[in-house]
């Protein structure tokens, strides 16, 4: 089993013309927060193999680390529920609560709902520690436990993100269009970039995946990012003639993982008022920010077609209500 159907179809591309006609360049959005169950989201690409390898191990309990907000948390435990499988989630605040109903709201309701099972630990407790004791207890009991790799970001579920490269080549190719010259894309644990980057380059195709991160300093996610890529390629067996382009902006990480910043706010309300596209301040909107950034300093001008990659997270706009006010 190479791969468990978690996405019902490819995403949808759609051009942003108000979007387009603000800002110069031809914008279109890569819709990856649609699609699947539980709120959909672009872990559901890197899921598909990541679970179809803890059932050829016939594993059947998944355990992943996150916050109450994680998308990566809420969307495995969609998956898990779809595909009967047990799913705990080790959560700790790696946010500080924005406001009273903030670790209540958004992916934290829709976990609720699901009935997740969430092991709460100290801020201070180390993930991988936490989770190897959970793992442990699932054995005892006599379930036989998997242990999800943060973000989903390892080769596997990168490769979700290969299959997206193709099918935005594919995509513009049915428009009768080149390949864009741009992805824009958020980048935090690496996986979903690293497999733009594999697939863009294994197609030999010039397209730039500019990330813009929402988690390290530039040279720690480029050399998550370029590690990953790395090992992508080599376990595709491609010969890396010149070493594929990893670029990250660190200017919008701001104060930190999830503490939304002036600029990513402009952002979420600009494309909401030009296109009805909702972002969320953790990801889409820092990442929104950096693509409006990169427009107006002139490094992509009118002539380009840039894809802005919508990783999803729409269940995370509620929690930070009050901050759009």
């Amino acid at each position: 089993m190479d791969k468990v159907t978690l996405l019902n179809r490819e995403s949808a591309l759609e051009y942003l013309p108000n979007l387009s006609k603000e800002l110069g360049p031809e914008i279109y959005v890569k819709r990856d927060d649609e699609g699947g169950r539980g709120g959909g989201g672009n872990k559901l690409r890197k899921y598909e193999r990541i679970i179809a390898d803890a059932i050829n191990k016939q594993c059947n309990t998944l355990i992943i680390a996150g916050h109450y907000q994680s998308n990566a948390a809420r969307e495995l435990v969609a998956a898990a529920r779809q595909l009967s499988l047990t799913v705990i989630v080790v959560c700790k605040e790696m946010i500080p609560e924005q406001n009273p109903s903030f670790n209540k709201n958004g992916n934290a309701l829709l976990m609720s709902l699901m009935d997740a099972t969430i092991v709460a630990i100290d801020n201070e407790a180390d993930f991988e520690t936490e989770m190897a004791t959970v793992a442990e207890e699932v054995k005892l009991n006599g379930g036989k436990p998997y242990i999800i790799p943060f973000g989903g970001s390892n080769y596997l579920g990168s490769l979700g993100y290969v299959d997206c490269a193709n099918e935005i080549i594919k995509q513009f190719e049915s428009i009768g269009l080149e390949a864009p010259e741009y992805v824009f894309v958020p980048t935090g644990s690496g996986g979903t970039h690293a497999g733009l980057v594999s697939g863009f380059y294994n197609q030999h195709v010039k397209t730039k995946v500019r990330g813009v991160s929402v988690l390290h300093n530039k040279e720690t996610a480029q050399m998550v990012v370029g590690n990953l890529t790395t090992e992508i390629l080599s376990q595709l067996t491609i010969r890396e003639e010149d070493h594929p382009e990893i670029h990250v902006d660190d200017q919008f990480v701001g104060a930190g993982y999830g503490i939304p910043t002036e600029e990513g706010l402009e952002a979420i309300k600009l494309v909401a008022r030009l296109e009805a596209l909702f972002l969320c301040p953790i990801y889409t909107g820092k990442a929104m920010a950096g693509l409006i950034h990169a427009i107006r300093e002139d490094q992509i001008t009118a002539k380009d077609k840039v894809v802005f990659l919508h990783t999803g997270g729409t269940p995370m706009v509620y929690p930070y209500y009050d901050k759009y006010i």
